[in-house]
């Protein structure tokens, strides 16, 4: 049952919250709770093993013996996730979140981060030569045609990149024992999709394949301890686009008040409920914004008793690990299999012809590959490979096997 709290403007709803924090060897019960502090009651904490360089560095067998995994998790070793309509302000607030809790904030990755490579080349100036089928698309595309051909392709594009980074959050959780605060989950994602079927944006059978990626890939994923939703009146989110003025946004046909107001209803009708069996739920008024002190008094409070999460059903059991060695498989999952994670989330079906390239089409894609590749050979090698451009590639046997769509390249690890 939610507990409901109010102070002003403000909203929450909350159940029980545990995590990872210092556990012992011998301990049975690994994972313990403790209450997120933010950094005032985190001044004179205790200092903590560096965090392990999972970046350039796979997990490997035998860092089960010297690595010290559990002695870096702390009572912030949390993920929060941050939801809300597009316009609301949820990357300053994630920002400004996880200063305040000293977590790491995960900006969402973006198309930017598929279509342009290592050498800042963007693929998607290559379009004009293609087929629809066989272009480079992205969110702006669907902006300014929502109801082409791609909207679907571009949907489930999307969500393999907020999957991704979410694997990428985790990761990084379990590797260094930071929190992380992330844009968005892979769990909100369908409250797009089913606004685009609604407002004729995806085909029904578009919809179904989108649900059938849903199906076979988020059961691998750790659900969040936190999700705050940043609850702004669609009228409010019109003029904060507006006036944010991002090309294709600002003036898209895609952004109706329809539209948002479904994928609104879809988050509090479906969404939230659903995630808030198993994480807390902080929901706020944030027409006006808000002070994110209060936000943070609001996630010290959070109950944390470990009798009283055995009580409250799925109430964190993602996070009940009754062994280091389960957290350690959960570590190697998150941190070496990436790639294939990412892979496991395209259902292979040939009954929905919008998410299928015709023959003729990836033909003429080789076609134009190879043109660019003429111009440019380094361009047809993997990442690292290029021997014009990368040392020792004589002595390399094999890729790294985990840098599809690699933005977390990005992050630093401290």
């Amino acid at each position: 049952m939610a507990l409901v709290l109010s102070r002003g403007g403000l909203k929450a709803s909350s159940g029980f919250f545990g995590g990872l924090c210092k556990a012992s060897q011998k301990s049975h019960e690994v994972t313990q709770v403790a209450f997120i502090s933010g950094k005032k009651l985190r001044e004179n904490r205790p200092p903590r093993p560096p965090p392990f360089d999972y970046r350039n560095n796979r997990y490997r067998a035998w860092h089960v013996w010297w690595d010290p995994m559990e002695k870096r998790f702390d009572e912030n070793t949390k993920v929060i996730v941050v939801e809300g309509l597009p316009g609301v302000g949820k990357a300053k607030f994630c920002k400004k979140l996880a200063e305040e809790l000293e977590m790491y904030h995960f900006p969402a990755i973006t198309f930017d981060d598929i279509h342009i490579d290592d050498h800042d080349f963007d693929y998607r100036i290559l379009n004009p030569k293609l087929p629809p089928d066989a272009q480079f698309v992205d969110i702006n595309t669907f902006l300014k045609d929502p109801t082409g051909r791609n909207s679907t392709v571009i949907q489930v594009h999307q969500y393999v990149l907020r999957y991704l980074t979410y694997i990428d959050a985790l990761a990084h959780v379990l590797n260094t024992g930071d929190g992380v605060v992330v844009e968005r989950s892979p769990w909100s994602d369908r409250a797009f999709a089913k606004a685009m079927e609604v407002c004729g944006y995806m085909p029904k059978r578009g919809l179904d394949y989108y649900q059938s990626c849903n199906f076979i890939s988020l059961h691998r994923l750790l659900r969040p301890h936190l999700c705050i939703y940043l609850d702004v009146p669609v009228d409010a989110v019109k003029a904060k686009i507006q006036k944010r003025c991002r090309p294709y946004e600002k003036d898209s046909p895609a952004l109706t008040t329809q539209y948002l107001s479904e994928i609104e209803r879809n988050y509090k009708e479906l969404v939230l409920p659903d995630i808030s069996r198993h994480a807390h739920l902080l929901v706020y008024d944030w027409e006006n914004e808000g002070i994110i002190e209060d936000v943070v008094d609001d996630i010290e409070a959070l109950e944390c008793d470990p009798k009283m999460l055995k009580d409250h059903g799925d109430k964190l059991l993602d996070w009940r690990f009754p062994t280091l060695d389960e957290i350690r498989g959960a570590r190697t999952l998150f941190t070496n299999q990436r790639n294939q994670l990412a892979i496991g989330c395209i259902a292979n079906r040939w009954d929905v012809p919008e998410v299928l390239r015709s023959g003729q089409s990836s033909a003429k894609l080789d076609e134009v590959l190879e043109e660019l590749y003429d111009e440019d050979p380094g361009k047809k090698y993997a990442r690292g490979f290029d021997p014009k451009r990368n040392k020792g590639v004589l002595w390399k046997i094999k890729d790294s096997g985990d840098d599809y769509i690699r933005k977390s390249n990005k992050v630093k690890v401290e």
